[in-house]
């Protein structure tokens, strides 16, 4: 199936657009209408919607199109009008890579936060202070990762070049002298002819898969452990306040989460994977590329609707688009005094 240059440009653009706009409110409603009780995840979810706003800029600029053919997946970027070398352009999408690599640590910390925040045994100090700069640290860390793989194990050589040549110009109307890429080719052509298994490619494959792997067990024993202490949370005898406001930051984080799993992990993760058991995807791995780019957009989505103070906040925001007044909030300032912060 062909792709379009225009509806990718559009897509992006729709995305870019509102990556923009909704982390901007997100961020605003974050320091000028968070319940106390919020603590330093405040800080974290500012961090959370700078990175998806910075995701959406470079993906617009580098505009990539993400696909598998037969043993090889790949991300590819035109130069057509690119005005700058392509070694700039190797960079960009390198770091465009970079970025892919971060989420999943991000949403691994926001799930050690609400956990620390529901156990109530102190462990919130850890996101105070030097600690916090610490857990800044761990998602870079992750994209310097990404970007690694990007920048030495995938960047372009002649068999992988050849390889796809047929597929990029078949699928995009694109000469492969005027793109960049980073591609995985786990069977490449030996001196005969023969494919053969690159080990230097397993090995990278390997890497990428530990590095979303580790950050997923973090979520699903984060997510378990946090889901039995908000059961018991509601159970017992906290105040009502407490009791709504993490119950609705459990259901963001929730949320949150299967907005990457289904527009993040689980395409790349088929799309990684793939090639190597030999399993052909070619035919609907352009999804990838949409998915790629919509997922900085919707992301502040949740925690703007679930969170009673945002979500008013909002509509009073938007009210002169709106036909009717939004309810008012009960008057929560009596539980805000000798709450404990999170």
């Amino acid at each position: 199936m062909k792709i379009s240059n225009e509806w990718n440009l559009l897509i992006q653009c729709s995305s870019l657009f509102c990556a923009i706009l909704f982390n901007s409110i997100l961020i605003y409603l974050i320091i000028t209408k968070s319940p106390k009780k919020m603590g330093n995840y405040k800080v974290l979810m500012i961090y959370f919607s700078t990175f998806s706003m910075l995701f959406a800029v470079i993906d617009m600029i580098v505009r990539p199109f993400i696909h598998s053919h037969g043993g090889c997946f790949f991300m590819i970027m035109s130069t057509k009008n690119w005005p700058f070398s392509d070694n700039i352009a190797q960079i960009v999408l390198s770091i465009l890579c970079g970025f892919g690599g971060v989420t999943p640590f991000l949403i691994a910390i926001h799930f050690i936060y609400r956990y620390f925040a529901l156990e109530r045994k102190g462990n919130l100090k850890y996101f105070s202070g030097k600690y916090l700069i610490i857990w800044f640290m761990i998602p870079i860390l992750g994209g310097v990762n990404w970007f690694h793989l990007s920048w030495f194990y995938y960047r372009r050589n002649d068999k992988t070049t050849e390889y796809i040549r047929a597929s990029v110009l078949e699928n995009f109307g694109l000469h492969m002298n005027e793109t960049v890429y980073s591609a995985a080719l786990f069977y490449p052509p030996d001196e005969n002819g023969v494919p053969r298994l690159d080990l230097y490619i397993l090995l990278s494959y390997a890497i990428l898969s530990i590095s979303m792997a580790v950050p997923f067990t973090i979520l699903i024993v984060a997510g378990a452990l946090s889901h039995s202490k908000i059961k018991k949370l509601i159970e017992h005898g906290e105040c009502e306040y407490t009791k709504r406001l993490q119950l609705q930051l459990y259901r963001a984080l929730v949320v949150q989460t299967f907005l990457p799993v289904f527009l993040f992990f689980m395409p790349l993760g088929v799309l990684f994977t793939a090639p190597l058991f030999h399993v052909d995807i070619e035919s609907w791995s352009y999804i990838t590329t949409y998915l790629y780019a919509l997922y900085p957009a919707v992301d502040p989505l949740p925690i703007m609707f679930i969170v009673e103070e945002y979500r008013n906040a909002f509509y009073e925001i938007f009210d002169c688009f709106r036909c009717s007044h939004p309810s008012k909030i009960e008057d929560n300032s009596n539980m805000y005094r000798e709450s404990q912060t999170i």
